[in-house]
């Protein structure tokens, strides 16, 4: 179960999207959502070892402040309008219950070793971030920390796991996000294994896992397509929308980062393309 869910939030403010995403499980399973905040601070380096406080530097330290503050009360407001109650991670009285943390460090490396503590994360998907901090902050759940991720985009959603289809070719990476969306797999109205014609590695068929779904008492299908002349993320994404899903499972980068970052692949163009939630693990 996701008893505890954090929403990093890597130099940005909290919105609705997140937010809703959060209480839409944290209602289902009684869960602990934590707000994290992480700056992006600009230093002026001027020799070896030697860090300067130049004014723009001090100026952008300013902004930060105050956007770390915007961020704090951004999320408190966005709680106490869905009636979420503030409260700690030992307050296990309290059902649902939201607090906040803010980060010293100014790394996205501090999101991966802070998220391993949790079940899940979500970050949502902003396009019109110059910097990329959402994709570092994706990256860093999923490889600095091991966690699955959660990926939401500008939509807010009223459903969550009622419909899932779980892109399937046969990787570690999709066994473990397979392992880690078990809880909502099981709840889920239909579940549909896809698998692509030729975008599969060595391992078990989409069929063994509707079978092994199936066994477990999971409403499970299998099916396969030909991507034509669409890359493998545009099938996938084509497929799950005509499908009316409401989420997508995902092993994320099969192929080395590097290569995906360079070549492009499945899981950069879902992460950049989906309108719907994709949960992955690496």
């Amino acid at each position: 179960m996701y008893k505890t869910i954090l929403l990093p939030f890597y130099h940005c403010v909290p919105t609705a999207v997140e937010i809703d995403a959060a209480q839409l499980i944290a209602r289902r399973y009684s869960s602990y959502i934590e707000g994290f905040f992480v700056p992006h601070l600009i230093r002026t380096v001027v020799g070896v070892g030697i860090v300067a406080h130049s004014a723009q530097s001090i100026d952008t330290d300013k902004q930060t402040e105050q956007l770390a503050s915007e961020a704090r009360q951004c999320f408190f407001n966005l709680l106490d309008e869905r009636g979420i109650p503030v409260g700690t991670i030992d307050d296990t009285e309290t059902r649902v219950r939201g607090h906040w943390e803010e980060s010293n460090q100014v790394s996205d490396t501090i999101i991966g070793k802070n998220v391993r503590l949790f079940n899940l994360a979500i970050v949502r998907r902003n396009l019109d971030d110059k910097g990329s901090f959402w994709q570092r902050a994706s990256e860093a759940v999923l490889f600095e920390g091991g966690r699955p991720l959660l990926l939401v985009s500008d939509t807010i959603l009223e459903t969550l796991g009622k419909n899932i289809v779980l892109a399937w070719n046969g990787s570690i990476e999709a066994a473990r996000s397979l392992t880690a969306s078990a809880p909502l797999l099981e709840e889920a109205e239909r579940v549909v294994v896809l698998t692509v014609e030729g975008a599969t590695v060595q391992g078990p068929s989409g069929a063994e896992v509707t079978d092994h779904l199936r066994a477990r008492g999971i409403a499970a299908f299998e099916q396969t397509i030909d991507r034509e002349n669409n890359t493998i993320g545009r099938a996938i994404l084509d497929f799950a929308i005509s499908a009316d899903a409401d989420m997508l499972v995902k092993g994320a980068f099969t192929h080395s980062r590097l290569r995906q970052l360079i070549f492009g692949g499945a899981t950069r163009e879902i992460m950049q393309h989906s309108t719907l939630p994709v949960l992955m693990c690496h």
